[in-house]
């Protein structure tokens, strides 16, 4: 991966920072987005233009902050027009990511530590019962005066289904066959990605670093990875029930 090499511009005073800067290959390289598609993207003006160091066009980090940005909005669908627009909007707006993400701003949620009155605010009225059940799952585990969680989406998951009657028990024997299931997937999505990665974007051989591709893959984990698994429950239940309602004896039995 290229690294950002520091230009002297001008006058600039000797005591100043340097600011990161890149000329369009290396921004290309470090981004993962062809040198034609930047130039493509100057001229719908959804990317700054790019600033001069005497004869040389220079890029910043606010460039390379922006193509992740567009990378991101592309894997929710959004067309670069509409790209433009957001990007338009955006002072008035803020972040952009609020207007499609109600998660905006927010990295993916690790592992916690909560205190007494943070877990009674969770459980609210399901009382003390369910506090048991969930440590004797694994959703949390007790540590000292605090309780640690290891996996808090999956932690408020469990309360959402306990409230429509499933109990913790089944909760935690579905986290256990999501989970695994789905980090089966990752390895294999990055492994295709690692694969592919030399190619690059427009036929433009880049080097193979996973790194920038973290950005767009978690995009298209969020995008595409809920809908995707709700979809394919969806389907699978609808299959089961018919299969229910053509055999009686199978429904019963529970196979």
């Amino acid at each position: 991966m290229a690294t950002a090499r520091a230009v002297n511009v001008g006058a600039e005073p000797p005591y100043a920072g340097r600011v990161a800067r890149y000329t369009r290959a290396e921004l290309a390289d470090v981004s993962g987005v062809a040198s034609r598609t930047i130039r493509y993207y100057h001229s719908l003006g959804v990317l700054p233009k790019p600033g001069r160091a005497g004869k040389e066009v220079v890029y910043t980090d606010e460039h390379l902050d922006r193509l992740r940005d567009i990378v991101a909005m592309q894997a929710r669908g959004l067309r670069l027009d509409a790209i433009r627009e957001v990007f338009d909007t955006e002072p008035q707006a803020g972040d952009w990511r609020t207007l499609f993400d109600p998660r905006a701003g927010q990295s993916i949620e690790r592992s916690s530590f909560l205190d007494d009155a943070e877990i009674a605010a969770m459980l609210g009225e399901r009382g003390t019962d369910v506090l048991a059940e969930l440590a004797a799952a694994g959703y949390l585990e007790r540590r000292g005066q605090r309780w640690f969680v290891a996996d808090p989406t999956m932690f408020k998951a469990a309360l959402v289904l306990y409230d429509v009657g499933i109990d913790v028990t089944l909760s935690g024997a579905l986290r256990t066959l999501i989970q695994s299931r789905i980090a089966d997937l990752a390895d294999e999505v990055v492994g295709t990605v690692r694969e592919a990665a030399g190619t690059g974007y427009g036929g433009e051989g880049v080097s193979v670093d996973l790194s920038r591709f973290r950005d767009r893959l978690l995009a298209m984990a969020f995008a595409v990875g809920g809908a995707t698994l709700a979809a394919e429950i969806e389907r699978a239940a609808a299959e089961d029930d018919t299969a229910a309602r053509r055999d009686p004896a199978r429904a019963a039995s529970g196979r």
